[in-house]
Protein backbone atom coordinates (compact mmCIF):
# COMPACT_ATOMS: atom_id res chain seq x y z
CA UNK A 1 0.00 0.00 0.00
CA UNK A 2 1.03 3.49 -0.70
CA UNK A 3 0.87 6.06 1.68
CA UNK A 4 0.82 9.49 0.58
CA UNK A 5 1.52 12.76 3.40
CA UNK A 6 -1.24 14.88 3.78
CA UNK A 7 -0.03 18.93 4.00
CA UNK A 8 -2.37 20.69 6.28
CA UNK A 9 -2.17 24.36 5.33
CA UNK A 10 -3.39 26.80 8.23
CA UNK A 11 -4.71 30.10 7.64
CA UNK A 12 -2.46 32.55 7.50
CA UNK A 13 -5.12 35.10 9.63
CA UNK A 14 -6.22 32.37 12.55
CA UNK A 15 -1.82 32.48 13.08
CA UNK A 16 -2.30 36.02 13.84
CA UNK A 17 -4.99 36.06 16.03
CA UNK A 18 -3.54 33.19 17.99
CA UNK A 19 -0.04 35.13 18.04
CA UNK A 20 -1.68 38.61 19.29
CA UNK A 21 -3.94 36.75 21.84
CA UNK A 22 -0.43 35.27 23.24
CA UNK A 23 1.40 38.80 23.21
CA UNK A 24 -1.51 40.59 25.01
CA UNK A 25 -1.79 37.86 27.84
CA UNK A 26 1.93 38.21 28.53
CA UNK A 27 2.07 41.94 28.50
CA UNK A 28 -0.84 42.22 30.76
CA UNK A 29 0.45 40.02 33.48
CA UNK A 30 4.03 39.94 35.61
CA UNK A 31 3.10 36.29 36.57
CA UNK A 32 5.60 33.40 34.97
CA UNK A 33 4.16 31.54 32.36
CA UNK A 34 3.39 27.94 32.78
CA UNK A 35 4.01 25.79 29.76
CA UNK A 36 1.86 22.72 29.51
CA UNK A 37 3.58 19.27 29.86
CA UNK A 38 2.86 17.91 26.67
CA UNK A 39 1.59 14.67 26.31
CA UNK A 40 3.31 11.42 25.96
CA UNK A 41 3.43 9.50 22.82
CA UNK A 42 1.71 6.36 22.27
CA UNK A 43 4.15 3.74 21.83
CA UNK A 44 3.22 1.41 18.62
CA UNK A 45 4.34 -1.85 20.97
CA UNK A 46 2.85 -1.52 24.42
CA UNK A 47 4.77 -3.18 27.05
CA UNK A 48 3.11 -7.27 27.66
CA UNK A 49 3.33 -8.82 31.14
CA UNK A 50 5.76 -11.52 31.75
CA UNK A 51 5.51 -14.94 32.17
CA UNK A 52 8.32 -17.10 33.09
CA UNK A 53 8.12 -20.32 31.98
CA UNK A 54 9.70 -23.87 33.08
CA UNK A 55 9.66 -27.66 32.95
CA UNK A 56 10.86 -31.06 34.61
CA UNK A 57 13.62 -30.69 31.47
CA UNK A 58 15.62 -27.99 30.68
CA UNK A 59 16.24 -26.35 27.69
CA UNK A 60 12.99 -27.92 26.14
CA UNK A 61 10.94 -25.84 23.70
CA UNK A 62 8.08 -23.48 24.47
CA UNK A 63 5.22 -23.11 22.70
CA UNK A 64 2.30 -20.45 23.22
CA UNK A 65 -1.16 -21.13 21.81
CA UNK A 66 0.31 -24.16 19.71
CA UNK A 67 2.92 -21.92 18.01
CA UNK A 68 6.72 -22.26 18.72
CA UNK A 69 7.99 -18.55 20.77
CA UNK A 70 11.99 -19.38 19.69
CA UNK A 71 12.50 -19.92 23.31
CA UNK A 72 13.85 -22.75 25.76
CA UNK A 73 13.14 -23.59 29.40
CA UNK A 74 13.57 -21.61 31.53
CA UNK A 75 12.62 -18.41 29.84
CA UNK A 76 10.23 -14.91 30.22
CA UNK A 77 8.12 -14.64 26.87
CA UNK A 78 6.31 -11.74 26.59
CA UNK A 79 2.08 -12.88 26.51
CA UNK A 80 -0.85 -10.28 26.37
CA UNK A 81 -3.43 -10.34 28.63
CA UNK A 82 -5.41 -13.20 29.17
CA UNK A 83 -6.08 -16.66 28.46
CA UNK A 84 -3.80 -18.61 26.81
CA UNK A 85 -2.03 -22.07 26.60
CA UNK A 86 1.76 -22.79 27.38
CA UNK A 87 3.30 -26.36 25.85
CA UNK A 88 6.35 -27.62 26.71
CA UNK A 89 8.25 -30.00 23.82
CA UNK A 90 10.29 -32.27 26.22
CA UNK A 91 13.79 -32.29 25.00
CA UNK A 92 14.99 -35.61 25.93
CA UNK A 93 11.59 -37.74 26.85
CA UNK A 94 10.14 -36.23 23.30
CA UNK A 95 6.74 -35.49 25.03
CA UNK A 96 4.42 -32.57 24.97
CA UNK A 97 3.13 -31.04 28.03
CA UNK A 98 0.23 -28.29 27.67
CA UNK A 99 -1.23 -26.03 30.43
CA UNK A 100 -3.89 -23.45 30.32
CA UNK A 101 -2.87 -19.95 31.75
CA UNK A 102 -4.50 -16.53 33.05
CA UNK A 103 -2.40 -13.59 32.59
CA UNK A 104 -2.84 -10.65 33.89
CA UNK A 105 -2.65 -6.79 32.93
CA UNK A 106 -0.16 -5.54 34.93
CA UNK A 107 3.42 -5.20 35.05
CA UNK A 108 4.10 -7.80 37.46
CA UNK A 109 5.77 -11.42 36.48
CA UNK A 110 4.04 -14.29 36.70
CA UNK A 111 5.63 -18.10 36.86
CA UNK A 112 4.30 -20.98 35.17
CA UNK A 113 5.88 -24.41 35.84
CA UNK A 114 4.75 -27.66 33.84
CA UNK A 115 5.46 -31.58 34.61
CA UNK A 116 4.33 -34.48 34.21
CA UNK A 117 0.68 -33.54 35.20
CA UNK A 118 0.56 -31.96 32.46
CA UNK A 119 1.31 -34.62 29.93
CA UNK A 120 -0.50 -35.19 26.66
CA UNK A 121 -1.73 -37.99 25.56
CA UNK A 122 -0.89 -38.94 22.14
CA UNK A 123 -3.67 -39.14 19.26
CA UNK A 124 -3.94 -42.43 17.30
CA UNK A 125 -3.20 -42.09 13.47
CA UNK A 126 -3.54 -44.92 11.07
CA UNK A 127 -1.24 -46.08 7.98
CA UNK A 128 -1.55 -48.40 5.61
CA UNK A 129 1.51 -50.21 3.00
CA UNK A 130 0.44 -51.65 0.40
CA UNK A 131 2.52 -54.12 -0.99
CA UNK A 132 3.35 -54.53 -5.11
CA UNK A 133 4.64 -57.11 -5.86
CA UNK A 134 4.68 -57.35 -9.69
CA UNK A 135 4.53 -53.64 -11.80
CA UNK A 136 4.84 -52.52 -15.43
CA UNK A 137 3.54 -50.13 -18.10
CA UNK A 138 0.64 -50.78 -19.95
CA UNK A 139 1.88 -52.65 -22.66
CA UNK A 140 5.31 -53.45 -21.58
CA UNK A 141 6.91 -56.43 -21.75
CA UNK A 142 8.82 -55.85 -18.95
CA UNK A 143 7.55 -56.51 -14.79
CA UNK A 144 9.42 -55.12 -12.19
CA UNK A 145 9.66 -57.68 -9.53
CA UNK A 146 10.13 -58.08 -5.29
CA UNK A 147 9.70 -61.01 -3.34
CA UNK A 148 7.97 -60.65 -0.25
CA UNK A 149 10.93 -60.78 2.24
CA UNK A 150 11.49 -57.37 0.11
CA UNK A 151 8.22 -56.28 0.66
CA UNK A 152 9.22 -57.10 4.42
CA UNK A 153 12.02 -54.77 4.23
CA UNK A 154 9.93 -51.96 2.55
CA UNK A 155 7.77 -52.27 5.24
CA UNK A 156 9.98 -52.26 8.25
CA UNK A 157 11.53 -49.50 6.82
CA UNK A 158 8.27 -47.32 6.51
CA UNK A 159 7.78 -48.28 9.77
CA UNK A 160 10.99 -47.35 11.12
CA UNK A 161 10.19 -44.10 9.75
CA UNK A 162 7.50 -42.95 11.31
CA UNK A 163 8.40 -44.75 14.68
CA UNK A 164 11.84 -44.22 15.18
CA UNK A 165 11.72 -40.16 13.65
CA UNK A 166 8.61 -38.58 12.87
CA UNK A 167 6.57 -39.96 16.33
CA UNK A 168 9.60 -38.17 17.98
CA UNK A 169 9.74 -35.21 15.61
CA UNK A 170 5.96 -34.80 16.99
CA UNK A 171 7.13 -34.95 20.74
CA UNK A 172 4.95 -38.03 20.70
CA UNK A 173 1.54 -36.09 19.78
CA UNK A 174 0.99 -38.93 17.21
CA UNK A 175 1.28 -42.44 18.03
CA UNK A 176 1.43 -44.27 14.43
CA UNK A 177 -0.31 -47.55 13.58
CA UNK A 178 -0.05 -49.91 10.19
CA UNK A 179 -1.86 -51.95 7.89
CA UNK A 180 -0.58 -53.66 5.35
CA UNK A 181 -1.97 -55.75 2.62
CA UNK A 182 0.26 -56.84 -0.45
CA UNK A 183 -1.26 -56.85 -4.03
CA UNK A 184 0.12 -60.54 -5.50
CA UNK A 185 -0.97 -59.69 -9.38
CA UNK A 186 0.88 -57.40 -11.76
CA UNK A 187 0.04 -54.09 -11.38
CA UNK A 188 -0.14 -51.96 -14.68
CA UNK A 189 0.94 -48.45 -14.03
CA UNK A 190 0.33 -45.35 -16.76
CA UNK A 191 1.95 -44.68 -19.22
CA UNK A 192 3.90 -42.56 -17.24
CA UNK A 193 5.04 -45.31 -14.89
CA UNK A 194 2.87 -43.64 -12.29
CA UNK A 195 0.55 -45.67 -9.73
CA UNK A 196 -2.16 -43.07 -10.00
CA UNK A 197 -5.18 -42.80 -7.40
CA UNK A 198 -7.66 -43.60 -9.62
CA UNK A 199 -5.50 -47.15 -10.31
CA UNK A 200 -5.27 -47.90 -7.01
CA UNK A 201 -8.68 -46.99 -5.74
CA UNK A 202 -9.77 -50.46 -7.35
CA UNK A 203 -7.12 -52.25 -5.14
CA UNK A 204 -8.90 -50.46 -2.24
CA UNK A 205 -12.20 -51.04 -2.73
CA UNK A 206 -11.25 -54.75 -3.03
CA UNK A 207 -9.95 -54.74 0.48
CA UNK A 208 -12.84 -52.94 2.23
CA UNK A 209 -11.12 -49.62 2.79
CA UNK A 210 -13.22 -47.18 3.91
CA UNK A 211 -13.26 -43.42 3.69
CA UNK A 212 -11.96 -42.27 7.40
CA UNK A 213 -10.42 -45.92 7.71
CA UNK A 214 -6.62 -44.29 7.32
CA UNK A 215 -4.69 -40.89 7.44
CA UNK A 216 -2.00 -42.07 5.30
CA UNK A 217 -1.98 -44.72 2.02
CA UNK A 218 1.88 -45.51 0.78
CA UNK A 219 1.95 -47.80 -2.13
CA UNK A 220 5.61 -49.51 -2.79
CA UNK A 221 6.83 -51.47 -5.80
CA UNK A 222 9.83 -52.07 -7.42
CA UNK A 223 11.45 -49.39 -9.79
CA UNK A 224 13.21 -51.41 -12.01
CA UNK A 225 17.09 -51.49 -12.78
CA UNK A 226 19.53 -48.39 -11.96
CA UNK A 227 21.87 -50.47 -14.42
CA UNK A 228 20.21 -52.56 -16.79
CA UNK A 229 23.08 -54.46 -18.17
CA UNK A 230 25.19 -57.77 -16.59
CA UNK A 231 26.31 -55.92 -13.89
CA UNK A 232 22.90 -55.28 -12.38
CA UNK A 233 22.57 -56.26 -8.93
CA UNK A 234 19.52 -57.95 -9.40
CA UNK A 235 19.34 -58.72 -13.16
CA UNK A 236 15.85 -58.29 -14.21
CA UNK A 237 17.14 -55.73 -17.01
CA UNK A 238 14.14 -53.64 -16.72
CA UNK A 239 13.65 -49.59 -15.72
CA UNK A 240 10.29 -47.66 -15.05
CA UNK A 241 10.87 -44.37 -14.54
CA UNK A 242 13.59 -42.24 -13.23
CA UNK A 243 11.64 -41.00 -9.61
CA UNK A 244 11.77 -42.08 -6.59
CA UNK A 245 8.70 -41.20 -4.92
CA UNK A 246 5.83 -39.30 -5.44
CA UNK A 247 3.02 -37.87 -2.95
CA UNK A 248 -0.46 -36.47 -3.61
CA UNK A 249 -1.33 -33.21 -2.33
CA UNK A 250 -4.96 -33.12 -1.60
CA UNK A 251 -6.07 -35.80 1.06
CA UNK A 252 -9.19 -36.51 -1.28
CA UNK A 253 -7.39 -37.45 -4.18
CA UNK A 254 -8.27 -41.20 -3.22
CA UNK A 255 -11.80 -41.95 -3.16
CA UNK A 256 -11.20 -42.91 0.08
CA UNK A 257 -9.79 -39.64 1.56
CA UNK A 258 -6.23 -40.44 2.49
CA UNK A 259 -3.04 -38.80 2.22
CA UNK A 260 -1.52 -40.76 -0.62
CA UNK A 261 2.22 -41.61 -1.83
CA UNK A 262 3.43 -44.20 -3.96
CA UNK A 263 7.21 -45.07 -3.27
CA UNK A 264 9.88 -47.35 -5.50
CA UNK A 265 13.36 -48.53 -4.95
CA UNK A 266 15.47 -49.93 -7.66
CA UNK A 267 17.78 -52.75 -7.83
CA UNK A 268 18.38 -54.08 -4.22
CA UNK A 269 16.22 -52.75 -1.68
CA UNK A 270 17.64 -53.95 1.09
CA UNK A 271 21.21 -52.98 0.55
CA UNK A 272 19.96 -49.59 -0.77
CA UNK A 273 17.49 -49.07 2.60
CA UNK A 274 20.96 -50.37 5.27
CA UNK A 275 23.06 -47.91 3.21
CA UNK A 276 20.18 -44.57 3.50
CA UNK A 277 20.26 -45.82 7.73
CA UNK A 278 23.88 -45.99 8.03
CA UNK A 279 25.16 -43.35 5.81
CA UNK A 280 24.28 -39.64 4.28
CA UNK A 281 21.82 -40.41 1.83
CA UNK A 282 18.86 -38.96 2.99
CA UNK A 283 16.95 -41.92 4.89
CA UNK A 284 13.61 -40.22 5.67
CA UNK A 285 12.10 -41.11 2.17
CA UNK A 286 8.98 -42.06 3.73
CA UNK A 287 8.73 -38.89 5.68
CA UNK A 288 9.68 -36.68 2.84
CA UNK A 289 6.35 -37.93 0.61
CA UNK A 290 4.06 -37.71 3.60
CA UNK A 291 5.20 -34.31 4.11
CA UNK A 292 4.17 -33.38 1.00
CA UNK A 293 1.27 -35.20 1.15
CA UNK A 294 -0.11 -32.91 4.11
CA UNK A 295 2.00 -29.62 4.55
CA UNK A 296 1.68 -28.47 0.91
CA UNK A 297 0.25 -25.28 0.28
CA UNK A 298 -1.47 -25.37 -2.94
CA UNK A 299 -4.92 -26.63 -2.52
CA UNK A 300 -7.28 -28.08 0.35
CA UNK A 301 -4.10 -29.08 1.94
CA UNK A 302 -4.76 -30.93 5.14
CA UNK A 303 -2.29 -28.78 7.73
CA UNK A 304 -3.29 -25.15 5.61
CA UNK A 305 -6.87 -25.92 7.03
CA UNK A 306 -6.43 -26.34 10.28
CA UNK A 307 -4.43 -23.29 10.38
CA UNK A 308 -0.99 -23.84 10.49
CA UNK A 309 1.41 -22.00 8.23
CA UNK A 310 3.98 -24.08 6.28
CA UNK A 311 7.26 -22.62 5.08
CA UNK A 312 7.88 -22.08 1.22
CA UNK A 313 10.17 -21.04 -1.36
CA UNK A 314 8.60 -20.39 -4.83
CA UNK A 315 5.40 -22.48 -3.91
CA UNK A 316 7.01 -25.57 -2.44
CA UNK A 317 7.41 -26.73 1.07
CA UNK A 318 9.13 -29.55 1.51
CA UNK A 319 11.58 -28.94 -1.20
CA UNK A 320 11.91 -25.46 -0.02
CA UNK A 321 14.96 -26.69 2.70
CA UNK A 322 17.89 -24.57 0.51
CA UNK A 323 15.94 -21.40 1.05
CA UNK A 324 15.91 -21.45 4.80
CA UNK A 325 19.36 -22.63 5.10
CA UNK A 326 19.18 -26.36 5.48
CA UNK A 327 21.13 -28.90 4.24
CA UNK A 328 21.62 -32.45 2.72
CA UNK A 329 20.43 -34.86 3.94
CA UNK A 330 17.80 -32.98 5.33
CA UNK A 331 16.28 -34.97 8.57
CA UNK A 332 16.25 -31.46 10.26
CA UNK A 333 14.68 -29.73 7.75
CA UNK A 334 11.93 -32.66 8.55
CA UNK A 335 12.05 -32.43 12.18
CA UNK A 336 12.10 -28.61 12.17
CA UNK A 337 8.74 -28.75 9.96
CA UNK A 338 7.27 -31.28 11.55
CA UNK A 339 7.56 -29.68 14.96
CA UNK A 340 6.76 -26.28 13.72
CA UNK A 341 10.51 -24.47 14.20
CA UNK A 342 11.46 -23.10 10.68
CA UNK A 343 12.56 -19.58 11.82
CA UNK A 344 11.12 -17.04 9.24
CA UNK A 345 11.97 -13.60 10.34
CA UNK A 346 10.96 -14.12 13.92
CA UNK A 347 8.26 -15.84 13.34
CA UNK A 348 8.36 -20.10 13.35
CA UNK A 349 6.62 -21.78 10.78
CA UNK A 350 5.49 -25.72 10.66
CA UNK A 351 2.78 -28.21 11.67
CA UNK A 352 3.44 -28.31 15.48
CA UNK A 353 2.48 -30.78 18.06
CA UNK A 354 -0.86 -29.55 18.54
CA UNK A 355 -1.33 -30.12 15.19
CA UNK A 356 -1.35 -33.78 15.38
CA UNK A 357 -3.30 -33.26 18.57
CA UNK A 358 -5.98 -31.28 16.88
CA UNK A 359 -7.28 -33.48 14.25
CA UNK A 360 -6.26 -36.55 12.01
CA UNK A 361 -6.77 -36.29 8.86
CA UNK A 362 -9.56 -39.33 9.43
CA UNK A 363 -11.19 -36.43 11.76
CA UNK A 364 -10.78 -34.15 9.02
CA UNK A 365 -12.39 -35.55 6.16
CA UNK A 366 -15.66 -37.22 8.55
CA UNK A 367 -15.76 -33.44 9.89
CA UNK A 368 -15.18 -34.49 13.57
CA UNK A 369 -12.69 -31.54 13.59
CA UNK A 370 -13.52 -28.56 16.24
Amino acid sequence: MRLTKKIITIPLLIIITALGLQACSESSSSEPKVQPTPAPIPTTDPVLPTLSVSSIETGSAIYLDGLFTGKVTPADIDVSAGEHSIGIGLIDSKTYLKKPVTVEDNNSAQSLSLNNDDLQTAKEWKALFIGINSAKKPNGTCNSEYTIAELDAGFEFFKWNFEERLEGYSYNTAEWSFDRFDITETVTLNSEAVLTPNIIDNYLVEHNVARGDYDFIVTFYRGGDILIDAGSSTGQGCKLGNFQGLGWYEYDDLEVDASYVQIRYWDNIIEAIDYSKENERDPGMFIHEWLHSVAEINGKTFFKGQGYSMPSSNGDVVHAAGAYGYEYPWMTWYQDIISGKVEDNGEYLGITPEAFLDCSVREKVLDKCD
